[in-house]
């Protein structure tokens, strides 16, 4: 009983954030930059007066599209379709006659129940009806025509939010999550297939019950996060440099593609890398796919094993560039999820100056995972 008392007391504890100072600062610029802009706007359309009305709503819409990017209350569906409805509910209470209270009350009620109905929950358009229904003499003499200042200022907003957030690294409005594979077909990436579903979610959040703050793809993608951090705990700190192999094939990118083609063969590879200059620096890579693509054809049946390329191509021409690649340190849960999900066959391993010093295959990858496998194994 004393456990389950204090750990009560202990709810009404600031939460530890997980937002640096520099985010800190990074939201309140953008709420700086944004809110002088709705003022000026307000002021032109219907004068100061009204508009210190609804800046206060105006503000705390600015708070979420900036804050908290990722929240379901800050997406534009929300900020916009929100607001127009909670004005028009507002609007129509104030003209209603009805005492302030029942305006009040109704005006926070019709526009919660609305606002979830279409998905479009919004909390400052809840202050926003609550302003217009029992707002000054003068708001109500403006009647309907204040949905037009409502709908620039919430304009105004998505637009800013949408150069604003996206420039400093945090997109907006929140992607959905692809869920197609690299091969275009129906099934999941091969690094879902054993893991949690979309169902999966669904109905968690259904067991749940409550509202929750957060859109579905983004839980989903705090749920994988877990997961990797899980799996690189129980791997251990297996890196690119303990996988990858040190010996390697390449060419410039001055090479003709005859000679690139005769090193896949000879030495039974699928992918070459491309380096320039006496540093050995990556520039670009080449596949077994990239090099037929270039071949002229010999009236009669096909020989691979006498190919006719095109004289006088030389790689720089067909490589691609720039090319994924990883560091040394980098964990092996992150090749799973490039060599699996991603669909790539191969990753160079580069160091800080973009210098080639090691290539990681799917079956270098395959070969590294088994033997983790073996070692976990109950002896």
């Amino acid at each position: 009983m004393h456990d389950s008392f204090a750990l009560w007391i202990r709810s009404f504890l600031p939460v530890p954030l997980n937002a640096s100072p520099k985010e800190w600062l990074r939201a309140a610029l953008g709420v700086a930059i944004v809110m002088p802009m709705v003022f000026c706007s307000g002021y032109l359309l219907v004068g100061s007066s009204l508009t210190l009305q609804i800046m206060g709503p105006a503000g705390a819409s600015a708070v979420l599209v900036f804050v908290a990017s990722s929240s379901p209350f800050a997406q534009p569906w929300a900020v916009l379709v929100g607001n127009l409805l909670a004005a028009l509910i507002g609007i129509a209470l104030g003209m209603s006659g009805l005492p302030s209270v029942a305006s009040l009350a109704l005006a926070a009620c019709l526009s919660l129940l609305c606002l979830f109905y279409l998905r479009c929950l919004h909390p400052p358009s809840i202050a926003l009806a609550l302003v217009a229904a029992v707002g000054s003499p003068e708001l109500h003499q403006l009647g309907f025509m204040l949905i037009g200042p409502v709908l620039f200022y919430s304009a105004l907003l998505v637009a800013v939010a949408l150069v604003y957030n996206n420039l400093t690294g945090h997109p907006y409005p929140k992607p959905r999550l692809s869920r197609e594979n690299s091969h275009h077909t129906r099934d999941l990436p091969p690094g879902e297939r054993m893991s949690f579903t979309h169902d999966d979610v669904d109905r968690a959040l259904q067991e749940f019950g409550e509202y929750v703050d957060v859109t579905r793809d983004d839980l989903e993608r705090l749920i994988k996060q877990t997961e990797k951090h899980a799996l690189r705990r129980s791997m251990g700190e297996i890196t690119a440099a303990h996988v990858m192999s040190r010996d390697l094939y390449w060419h410039t990118p001055d090479t003709f593609i005859e000679q690139a083609w005769q090193t896949l063969q000879v030495h039974r590879l699928r992918s070459l890398p491309v380096v320039q200059g006496d540093d050995h620096r990556l520039v670009g890579i080449v596949t077994q796919v990239d090099l037929l693509k270039h071949f002229h054809p010999r009236p009669g049946r096909l020989s691979f094993g006498q190919l006719n390329f095109l004289r006088g191509t030389k790689l720089r021409a067909i490589m691609s560039s720039p090319v994924v690649s990883v560091t040394a340190d980098t964990h092996m849960v992150e090749l799973v999820y490039l060599l699996s999900d991603r669909g790539l066959h191969c990753l160079p391993v580069v160091d800080a100056q973009q210098r080639l010093v090691g290539m990681i295959t799917q079956t270098d990858l395959i070969a590294a995972l088994y033997r983790n496998w073996l070692k976990q194994l109950p002896d």
